[in-house]
């Protein structure tokens, strides 16, 4: 396959989905009973929050590109086997998923959406300029550390 996904395209989807897992972790964070749910989704909201900055922030320095296809509809088809993996609709829906679901419906879904996360990051290292790796590369770290976090979580409630 041509390396024809836009960076800049991964980007808004990585902003949209940092935007909805704030709103997501900051009302389990709210609703939730259990003191060690709410600290360690809370932290994670404030996570997410500076990452949808971060997004955001290379998001504006980044150049449109054409997509160069190896085939008619192959743009196409790779962006919608990415989106995919799109976990919330917007912020609202995000929030209304925390709210209806117990702790651990909200953490083991929270796992899921983190590893969809980690997927779409993968894709933005080969699209993105190499001198933005390092910074992506944080936010991996983090978002892999959500993952342990996660477990560890349901593991304890």
């Amino acid at each position: 396959m041509a390396n024809l996904f836009m960076a800049s395209e991964i980007l808004e989807m990585n902003v949209q989905e940092e935007r909805n897992g704030a709103a997501f972790y900051s009302r389990l964070a709210e609703k939730s009973a259990h003191p060690l749910v709410k600290k360690q989704a809370a932290e994670i909201a404030d996570q997410e929050k500076h990452h949808e900055a971060l997004f955001a922030r290379m998001l504006q320095e980044c150049e449109p590109v054409e997509p160069n296809e190896a085939y008619p509809g192959e743009y196409d088809a790779y962006r919608q086997a990415l989106l995919k993996n799109k976990m919330f609709a917007d912020e609202r829906d995000a929030a209304e998923k925390a709210e209806q679901w117990t702790d651990k419906e909200a953490l083991a879904f929270a796992l899921k959406t983190e590893q969809a996360t980690l997927y779409l990051l993968k894709e933005l290292t080969k699209h993105i300029d190499p001198r933005k790796l390092p910074l992506i590369q944080i936010t991996v770290d983090e978002e892999a550390n959500h993952v342990k976090v996660l477990n560890e979580l349901l593991e304890k409630i």
